[in-house]
Formats: structure tokens, sequence, C-alpha cells
């Protein structure tokens, strides 16, 4: 691929709002992304085959997001979607699109935003089928239309557990409860969130209307419960939630069941940092902003020249705040390629500045409400699998911690992390496991290196073709996207 301007990882709401405001500086820009369609997982899009007829009632979040979308139209951008970024070096980047050989793409800048994944909760039971995050939850209640059972419990902490159960209700689901983590809001939180309120009458108002909604569809909203553990015979038939202190550490003695065929977990979001570590960017730690998070100045660069880093795969605050990070970072762009002024890029960006302090400072009014108590990592027993993909046990892990601090150490003794998710399931837990073992701070822990590629791919993506051999497995010359022996 020819050289351009601009590489923009992530057709989320931050990558398309970036890559929209460099190309209309006149930047050349690439955007990729591993999805069929553009809109990220907040704005996820109906799957291929469906057709939406009537907008309206796919609710106001999936028309704001068809025009996030829709601004892209025209911008001059070489969108690649099916296509996935799965190694970096320096400022090239390989790219695998579905059914096709890896090329590699030298750009002049790299724009990551590659979004977050549901934060991984593990307990007795969490790998039944049935327990389900938000984010799978969504895939099949937005893009398919399709509800998994019939009686739902959702729990988890921060606005998702406001929300999600109360789309899922509006969907027709019988969610039997919701259950938040953190405490009931108090006058001061009230006053607190009146003080906010300015630039955020559209998101106080949709909190009003998800609490109204559950109102509504007699779901109860419990404060500080969590779930403890799952049970059932091949699935999910019942759940066992308690009461939590305000570290999220269950209360003895408040243990109640529940039965339910799904159980829908929201316990907020983790970045993805498969590519930022790759591309060598610097850290800071904020559990509440999904634990480690890119660290940038005010422009969205990060601590590596030419390197951007914009949205949830930066530090978790929510799609408004993406799109106009991926404002300023597009701006940023183009003022260090020369393609704006200095005056003119600040000219530009004051406008989404002034939004971003104003949602900065609504999450700061719900900090007390939403904090992430340390408890959630405590509720795995030793029999506990803590790793899905390669089905390691607590007990393995916890000996494992018994002789090192290493987390690289950790996965080679036990093979945790090895699996096709590279630890996306498992990692903050093992790591929560070595600071409680060896008495230090989890944001002490560092994550296990990167390693490419950073999404499964099949191996004739990355093979080189002309290399033949009576030993080898040879590329069918008719497609080589398949293999023979």
């Amino acid at each position: 691929m020819a050289e351009v301007d601009l590489l923009v990882v992530g057709g989320g709401p931050a990558g398309i709002s970036a890559a929209g405001t460099a190309a209309r500086a006149g930047l050349r820009v690439v955007l990729a992304d591993e999805r069929p369609a553009l809109g990220g997982q907040i704005f996820k899009q109906p799957g291929p085959g469906f057709t939406v007829t009537d907008p309206a009632a796919l609710g106001r979040q999936f028309r704001f997001g068809r025009t996030v979308i829709d601004s892209l139209d025209g911008k001059g951008v070489d969108v690649r979607l099916r296509t996935s970024v799965v190694a970096l070096e320096g400022k090239e980047a390989v790219l695998v699109t579905d059914g096709q050989p890896a090329r590699t793409v030298t750009a002049r800048r790299l724009l990551l935003a590659p979004g977050a994944h549901d934060r991984p909760v593990a307990f007795p039971g969490w790998t039944l089928p049935g327990v389900m995050t938000a984010g799978g939850l969504q895939t099949l209640a937005k893009t398919q239309r399709v509800l998994p059972g019939e009686r739902m419990l959702f729990a988890g902490s921060g606005p998702v557990a406001l929300a999600f159960p109360a789309q899922l209700a509006e969907y027709g689901a019988t969610v039997v409860a919701a259950l938040e983590a953190g405490p009931a809001p108090r006058p001061g939180d009230f006053a607190r969130l009146a003080a906010a309120a300015p630039g955020n009458v559209d998101l106080l108002r949709d909190a009003a209307l998800y609490r109204a909604s559950l109102v509504r569809h007699r779901v109860p909203l419990r404060y500080r419960r969590i779930v403890v553990r799952a049970e059932g015979d091949g699935r999910v038939e019942r759940v066992v939630h308690a009461r939590v202190d305000a570290a999220w550490r269950v209360v003895p003695g408040t243990e109640e069941t529940v039965e339910v065929d799904v159980l829908g977990l929201g316990y907020g979001f983790v970045p993805s940092l498969e590519l930022p570590r790759l591309a060598g960017c610097e850290f800071d730690f904020d559990e509440d902003l999904g634990g480690h998070v890119v660290r940038r100045d005010d422009w969205c660069r990060t601590t590596v020249d030419g390197v951007y880093a914009v949205g949830d795969g930066a530090g978790v605050e929510g799609s408004y705040v993406a799109i106009d990070e991926g404002r300023i970072a597009g701006l940023a762009a183009a003022l260090d390629a020369g393609a704006i002024t200095v005056a003119g890029a600040f000219a530009l960006a004051a406008s989404a500045r002034r939004r971003l302090s104003r949602r900065r400072a609504l999450t700061a009014a719900t900090k007390r409400l939403y904090r992430v108590g340390p408890g959630i990592y405590d509720l795995a027993e030793d029999s506990t699998v803590i790793c899905r993909c390669e089905g390691v046990r607590a007990r393995s892990i916890t000996e494992a911690v018994g002789t090192t601090a290493d987390i690289n150490v950790v996965k080679a003794f036990t093979r945790a992390g090895m699996g096709p998710c590279q630890g996306r399931n498992c990692q903050r837990h093992i790591a929560a496991m070595i600071a409680a073992g060896h008495g230090k701070p989890v944001a002490d822990v560092p994550l296990a290196t990167p390693r490419m590629p950073v999404r499964p791919v099949p191996i004739s993506a990355l093979a080189d073709h002309s290399i033949e051999g009576p030993t080898l497995f040879l590329a069918n010359k008719s497609d080589t996207a398949e293999e023979t022996s």
C-alpha cells in the first residue's frame, strides 16, 4: 500500500471523528476496523443481511450513531472494513483483511482508537453458558434482534448497569432485577449532578428515562449487590448475589438466590491496550477509567512521536468524550503535518474542549457512585477457572504467584494468557492476584509483554507464499486464503 498521512485504527466514534477531521484538513487518511460495519461497540450496526426500515424503532442512540457514521460520507477517508491491524513496527502497520494476505502500510502518523472490552469478573460459574457480558448481550439484542433467554438478571456498576437492563426491558425481556455494586445516590450526589448539568442535560435526561423504564417494567434496582456465584447443570439456572461494602467485598450472611436463565454482567470496561503497547506508549493507572490508561497531552498525543490515542482505548470515558477526543486528535495530526496553523487548530478545537470539560465534570460528580472496588477480584475460589482459553484455575495461578511477581513468568508456568484472547479475559485478574500475593498495588504490576499478531488470523494471511517446499503447507493457487497440505 502507498504511504499515507494518517492511519486510524478503530471505526468507533473516536476513530470516525478523528478520520473525518483529519481528512477535512487535507490529510490522506486510511481507517481500518475489524468489524463488518462502522460504529464500534456503542453504535453497533445490524449485521449483514439486515435492513433497517424504521430507524426510530431502534432508539435515539442508534439514530445518533448513524449520524456519526454518515459524517464520513464524502470526506475522502479510505475505509477498510473487516481489517485488523495485527502488528506495529515504528510507523509501519501490518493489516489483515478477511480472506486476504497481510499487507503493510507505512503511515507518517498513527492514530489509535481500538476501543475497550468488558471488564472480566471471575467468580464460580462465570464460564457457564448463559452468563454473558453486556457487550455480548448488546451484540445479540442490537445487531441480531435476539433475546438470549426468558428470565434475566443484570449485574454491574456504572451507567451501563442502569441503561442496559432498561434497554433489555424495552426489547421485551423479563429482567428480574438490576444489581448495582455501587451505593445508592444521596442528596449530596444529586446536588453535584445538578451542578454538572450544564452541557450534560442529554445524559441526565437519558438516565432519568432509563430509571423510569425500570420502574415501568417493574424491574427492581438494588444497590450494593454483587454476583458471587452462578449455578446450573450445563447452563446457568440460578444466581447467588450478596451485599457488599464500600470496597465491594461481600458481607457474610447476605446471600440471596434467584432463578434465571441469563446473567448479564456490566462491571465497566477495560481499554484494548495491545496496539498502544506495541507502539511503545507509556501508561498511567486509573482503575475507574479501566486500569492502565495511555499517557497523553492535551492534544491526545502519546509519548511516542507521531502516535495519538483517543476514545475508550486510551481510558474509558464514553462515546461523547471519544467523539471530541477524536476531533482534537485529528486536528493535532493535521497541525503536526503542517496542514493547518497553530491558531487554526486552537480555534477549531475550542468547542470540543469545552464539551470535554463539561462531560468530565459530570464524571467527577458521579465518582463516589461508580468507583470500582478492589473486592471485585476477591470472588474467585481455588477451583474457579481464571483463564478460559487454557482452562487454568485459580489454584494453579496462586501456586505460581507464590514463586514470582512477574506476570510473564506466571504465564509461562501456567499457560494462563496464552490462548486466542491473549489475556484479555484473565490478565487483569492475574495482576490482582500478584498484587495481593506480594503486597503491592495492582498499578505496580506490569502487564504481560504484548505479542503479534494481536488478533487471531489465519497462518495463510501471514505466510510468505514465495517460499515453497515438499515439507511445507502450500497456498492454494486459486485462493491464497486457503491452505492445503
